[in-house]
């Protein structure tokens, strides 16, 4: 639910920042705001109801691969969400988020005698947890789909943001490689899928109110083997562990009455896989309308919705900016019969960029054993401001 990872408001908001930050980048330590000064409102962008001349996820349909890993430019948005947690050979541990986000500005690509012209815009959010030290790295970038400044290549298939990427072979065999650097910090992994794509939702439906009015279409792969290396300062850490992609894309994702979301991905020791969002409204209260999957050992999935998670704030956290986050949950998972308990690893990882959320790495127990790890996971919280 990294997270869980293009309408005229954001169109502006995304050119003021492309003027205001130099090369289109910001980045910070997450603890001052990006150097550009405009905030997007990432509720306000997905809740837009203008969606003329835009193409709607609203039936289910055939998805075929490799070609669904690409983009679907109809759709105002997309985005290709990398989260994980991985160890060094002392046991150190990182975690990582590296997204990337294709945005159209209008419906339709228009003829431009400008080779710099375009409808599409492309951001990515890097950031790295380094757990072990309580230190939380955050950048991003934005750019357009010209010059090969940014934007998606089928073969070899690529999506770049600048210099920052992700790499396949052919038109998108595994396995991929990521890679983003900035100011001392770098991410070079291998992913490569240890299960199959799982869909969300109505076979990759996945709604998002009650009146199934917004949705998007929505898969992911759970849990990918991932090897590289992440340097920070000068320190390289050979690094493994896993992975989990999110791929969404739709026009209208939220409805008006909806101020946030809470959203979990969950990798267990056992090789379970657990995700869930839970959607609330502005004055903060629980939407009541919820989805998620469990995915099996062998691949099998239990489909979850509203109530099939219990979740109950157990602590929360006041950031630098003013902003209060839950970051430890009770989880009851009902079609399991266990409860968990989800904790972030540290506080402090919090993106303070062009968009303001918290998004990190996080410790899964059995609430019958708070002193045992019985798994690792991110959760991201949006709306909290």
């Amino acid at each position: 639910m990294a997270n869980s990872r293009a309408l005229r408001l954001i169109s502006l908001l995304v050119i003021l920042l492309l003027i205001s930050t130099s090369a289109g980048l910001t980045g910070c330590n997450c603890e001052n705001s990006n150097s550009g000064g405009v905030k997007i409102n990432i509720i306000e962008a997905l809740s837009n109801s203008d969606t003329e001349g835009y193409s709607i996820a609203d039936k289910v349909i055939d998805f075929s691969f490799p070609q669904d890993h690409g983009t679907h430019e109809g759709f105002r948005n997309e985005w290709w969400y990398f989260t994980g947690n991985l160890y060094d050979a002392e046991g150190n541990r990182f975690g990582y988020q590296l997204t990337f986000f294709r945005i159209s500005l209008i419906p339709l690509e228009t003829d431009r005698t400008s080779a710099w012209g375009t409808n599409q815009i492309y951001m990515a959010h890097f950031t790295v947890s380094d757990v072990n030290n309580g230190e939380f790295y955050c950048f991003e970038k934005f750019n357009r789909d010209a010059l090969g400044l940014a934007g998606f290549a089928k073969n070899p298939f690529k999506m770049n943001v600048g210099d920052w990427y992700m790499l396949g072979t052919g038109e998108g065999d595994f396995p991929w490689q990521l890679y983003a650097s900035k100011d001392g910090i770098t991410l070079s992994l291998d992913v490569t899928p240890l299960k199959d794509i799982v869909f969300e939702g109505d076979n990759g439906l996945s709604y998002k109110s009650v009146e199934k009015t917004s949705a998007s279409y929505y898969y992911s792969i759970t849990r990918l083997a991932t090897e590289g290396y992440i340097e920070i300062d000068g320190i390289k850490h050979e690094v493994s562990g896993n992975s989990w992609l999110d791929r969404e894309w739709s026009t209208s994702t939220l409805n008006e009455e909806q101020g946030g979301w809470d959203w979990f991905s969950m990798q267990l020791n056992d090789n379970t896989e657990i995700v869930y969002f839970q959607l609330r409204y502005k004055n903060g209260s629980v939407y009541p309308y919820n989805e998620g999957l469990i995915v099996n050992d062998d691949n099998s999935t239990v489909k979850l919705g509203t109530g099939d998670i219990v979740l109950t704030v157990l602590e929360t956290w006041k950031s630098k900016t003013g902003v209060v986050y839950p970051l430890k949950w009770r989880a009851e998972v009902v079609p399991l019969g266990k409860t968990l308990i989800i904790e972030a690893a540290f506080n402090g990882q919090e993106l303070d960029l062009s968009t303001r959320y918290w998004e990190g790495a996080v410790n899964i127990y059995d609430a019958q054993d708070a002193n045992t790890i019985i798994g690792t996971g991110y959760l991201e919280m949006t709306g909290y401001e």
